[in-house]
Formats: structure tokens, sequence, C-alpha cells
């Protein structure tokens, strides 16, 4: 698809080598030991690629161990980078993404940035919920946000037989937390009167379940040209324009702060019990709770 594809933006407002360059003493921290793919730009002409040719006609994966080769990976056309979910030699997922994605609907009305922020905290409060505390809120440079974990797998083995058992609790987290958001985004119509919801806004899970690649924060999007950016601020306190690569140049350490802080790996223990115990139908109880936390840690502060 993407070879057919043409950006909305074509260039970057400064050059990429530069961007990269800038950020890639916060960006290695996410890359180092997994597996990339990279989107390349020739003119207006886009291209996946996920591994290397070399000389001896070998192709390997792409993966950087030091921060001098984000900015030569931009040299040589990369406009995008994306890493995998699964660390290298790892069997289970590491990364939890929530996908936050809205329609024009959402975006065109007049409160977007307080229904982005309502459901936002609705997402992170119920990962605090279940004892996930580290987080990076992530606008995904086009059209949405990744709330994005690091999930202690060496833990998580101790309590899931298999990959396959260890995706189904997964899956059934962000089904458990699709539930608890449509009831409480209820009790605050007056933030988008006039729209249905979520008719218009997803929750999913499918970079972590289908897609098995994540935006690495920092990376330009492919499209917009805009920053897939780590917030330090709320979201409502957010704008679009903050995401141009060439003001986040000028502020990186204030979000390189997020990715320093809050990529840090967290334990899973009571995430996996609550989810099994949803699974097995003791799923009332656990619901209540988590609204109830969720309502009660919610703030709507301009």
């Amino acid at each position: 698809m993407l070879k057919r594809a043409r950006p909305l933006v074509e260039f970057p407002d400064i050059s990429p080598v530069r961007y990269y360059s800038r950020v890639a003493r916060y960006m290695i921290k996410t890359l180092e030991e997994r597996r990339l793919a990279a989107i390349l730009q020739r003119d207006s002409d886009v291209r996946l690629v996920r591994s290397v040719r070399y000389r001896s006609g070998i192709r390997r994966p792409i993966i950087v161990t030091k921060e001098s080769q984000i900015p030569a990976m931009a040299k040589k056309g990369v406009i995008d980078i994306m890493f995998s979910v699964t660390k290298i030699r790892e069997e289970l997922p590491d990364v939890y993404v929530v996908d936050i994605k809205a329609d024009k609907h959402v975006w065109i009305h007049e409160k977007n940035w307080y229904i982005f922020d309502l459901v936002t905290q609705i997402v992170c409060n119920f990962l605090r919920f279940l004892e996930i505390e580290n987080y990076v809120v992530c606008f995904d440079g086009m059209n949405g946000y990744k709330i994005i974990a690091l999930l202690n797998v060496e833990e998580a083995k101790t309590y899931v037989r298999d990959r396959q058992h260890f995706m189904r609790i997964l899956n059934k987290s962000i089904e458990l937390l699709r539930d608890i958001a449509v009831r409480v985004a209820k009790h605050y119509k007056h933030i988008y009167h006039g729209l249905d919801l979520f008719s218009h806004m997803l929750i999913s899970g499918n970079t972590t379940l289908k897609i098995g690649l994540c935006r690495a924060p920092f990376s330009l999007h492919w499209s917009t040209k805009l920053a897939a950016l780590p917030l330090p601020m709320p979201v409502r306190e957010f704008s679009v324009m903050q995401a141009l690569p060439s003001r986040v140049v000028e502020k990186a350490e204030n979000y390189g702060v997020v990715i320093e802080q809050r990529w840090r790996y967290n334990k899973v223990e009571r995430f996996i019990r609550v989810v099994e115990d949803c699974m097995r139908g003791n799923h009332v109880e656990h619901i209540y709770k988590a609204k109830s936390y969720i309502m009660s840690h919610i703030s709507l502060e301009s």
C-alpha cells in the first residue's frame, strides 16, 4: 500500500537529518534490542522497508544500537521509524499500546481537545487501576494518540502458559477498557454535546495485537511530517502545531524527559489476575470498581 501512497505533506519544515540528529538521544532507548521497520521517501514516493541487504546479498533485520545510526538512516531517505512490540529473542510482546483514533467529526468539534483529553484520561486511569503506573501518552503524528506501556514479560511468564494465552489476556483487557470507557464517558456528555462519541472515536489494541509495530516516539509520520510526540502536558493543553519538527527540536529536552522518566517496565500480576478473572465471567465487580476509580481520578480543569 505504501508504494502507491502519497503523503499529505511532502517535506517536513526542517531537514530530517537535522531533526533526527537532535532527537536521536531520546529515541535510542525505545529502539534498542528491537527489530525496526522504516518508511523511506524519495520525492513523493514512499515505501516500507523491514530489512537491509548487505553487499554479500544477505538480508538482515534493521537493528540500531547507537544514536548515530538514527540520523544516518535519515540520510538514506528514512522519514518514519517503527519498532517491534516484541524484543529480539523474546516470545511475548512487552509493549502494550492502547490506540485512540478519531474521525473528522471529533477533530472539528469545538471541544476536540477536551474530548481527546477525557478519553485519554479514561485509558490512563484504567491502566493505573490495573497498577500499570509507567506509560507514555504520545500523539501519533496524524489523527489520534497512543498510550504506550512496557510490561515485565519475565514476570508474566510465571502466570501465562504461552504466547496465545498472553495475547488473549491483552485482547480481553482492551475489550474491558472499551466497555468501561463507554460507561464512564456517559457522565461527561456536556463535553461532547451533540456527538455520538464512540461512533466517531475508536479505542483499540491494534498496534500490539495485530500490527506488531509501533511508531517510535519522536518519529516523523510519513504522511503528515508531524512528530509522534510524547506529551509532558495534558492532552487538552496540546496543539498539533507543537508537533512540527522545527518546534520539537526547540524543546526536545522537555519531551525527552517523558521518555527518560516513563519508559520503564511495569509489574503485571494485578493486570493479569484481574483480566483473567473477567475472562472467567467474574467481570461485573471489576467493571464497577474500575469505573468508580476512573471517575474519582478524572480532572477536567482547563
